[in-house]
């Protein structure tokens, strides 16, 4: 019995094993860059007019818009109608900082219908006002005093999908952007406009580029394994 029963238990882990790597066998990644086309605009200097001593210690830069080496920082690349998938932990415990009067990082990715935590290292008074836009998620507008460090907000507002942009009232140019999603593959482009999105079944997509200046563009990639893409925008 006891051999039978040990045969059947190895036969359930080659088995587990087997369906672990017939599934990973069809899921690769998509990773590119996505590119500027034209000539990338000088970094303009932000006036600062409240709280200098801590929003004045180091230039504030217009980061709407940012190219280094030809790549666009901060695009929002999201493949449509891939299914699974696992969201990783950054994504279900989005985290945003209030650092020096900007929003760190400035696009955030959040899965829909969890908390965003909102920190505030300047320890002032900072307001986090949302502008759910298409998204038509719950309007928030919330005091955060220099004594609360750390702010939970509701998952009402970031219930739906979308791209929901974030303001301060108190420091008028403060601007951040959270997507809501709800699903894992969901990018945001890095120093150099270079972007990776792991997990990808094979198949056919549409990919959705978006950025705040430059706008929305889409395109088909067909993905097997490991898969190159890349996209030009703006210009």
């Amino acid at each position: 019995m006891r051999i039978g029963h040990l045969s059947l238990k190895i036969a359930a882990v080659f088995a587990t094993v087997s369906l672990a790597l017939a599934g990973s066998a069809f899921a690769g990644s998509v990773s590119g860059t996505i590119k500027f086309s034209g000539k990338a605009p000088a970094p303009k200097v932000l006036s600062v007019n409240k709280d200098k001593k801590v929003c004045g210690k180091n230039k504030i830069t217009d980061d709407s818009l940012v190219v280094k080496n030809g790549g666009v920082s901060w695009a929002v690349v999201s493949i449509k109608g891939a299914k699974g998938g696992k969201f990783s932990k950054a994504m279900k415990k989005a985290t945003v900082d209030q650092d020096g009067c900007i929003y760190t990082p400035r696009v955030t990715v959040m899965k829909s219908g969890t908390k965003l935590i909102v920190l505030n290292s300047d320890k002032i008074l900072h307001n986090v006002h949302t502008r759910p836009g298409k998204s038509k998620n719950t309007v928030a507008n919330i005091a955060q005093p220099k004594f609360k460090k750390k702010l939970k907000m509701s998952k009402r507002y970031f219930k739906k999908p979308g791209i929901v942009k974030v303001t301060c009232d108190v420091h008028d140019w403060m601007t951040g952007w959270v997507v809501s999603t709800k699903t894992p593959f969901v990018a945001i482009s890095g120093d150099g406009g270079k972007f990776k999105i792991d997990g990808v079944p094979d198949g056919s997509y549409t990919v959705e580029i978006w950025h705040e200046k430059l706008g929305t563009k889409t395109m088909k990639v067909d993905v097997k394994g490991d898969t190159k893409l890349d996209a030009t925008i703006g210009g």
